[in-house]
């Protein structure tokens, strides 16, 4: 199934980030480009938006179903990597955000596509099962821009070791 990865929106910056981070006019600008470019897009219909409860997560997923109008299913495994507050390792993120995909990819047809709208550290978890990678600590970040869709084709195979 295709599982389009999206950056949340750009969001205010000034203070240490937050779970209640709100997004800047640019980032406002760079959701509605998204969703017209899914629009346009005949070969990809999107059934759900998966997304993390954080406000700069909930509002992008918002402004993209304004045009593409699918249920929304917020999930805190899509937050972002906690370790200052949670002491998570990164093969606990990955363990997290696998538990979530393989969920969704349970609950899907192989022909569905999704889009799970998160933070920026989660993308590296994407790609590692899409490559069917081992989780390690060793985890780079990769910086995603604003919005930028990613598709990951991802089905049960991915999650066999």
């Amino acid at each position: 199934m295709n599982i389009i990865y999206c950056h949340h929106a750009q969001r205010n910056r000034g203070a240490a980030p937050s779970q209640d981070d709100d997004i800047t006019y640019l980032g406002e600008q760079d959701a509605k480009i998204f969703a017209e470019m899914l629009k346009i897009e005949q070969e990809v219909k999107i059934s759900k938006i998966y997304t993390s409860p954080f406000f700069r997560c909930k509002k992008t997923a918002d402004i993209i179903n304004k045009h593409i109008n699918v249920p929304i299913v917020e999930d805190e495994r899509l937050n972002e990597f906690h370790k200052p507050t949670k002491n998570e390792t990164w093969v606990d993120v990955h363990k997290r955000i696998r538990s979530i995909l393989y969920e969704i990819v349970c609950n899907h047809d192989e022909n569905d596509s999704v889009i799970c709208v998160t933070s920026g550290t989660i993308l590296a978890c994407f790609a590692s099962l899409a490559y069917k990678l081992e989780p390690t600590n060793d985890t780079p970040f990769i910086a995603p821009p604003s919005c930028a869709p990613i598709l990951f084709q991802i089905t049960k195979d991915n999650f066999k070791q």
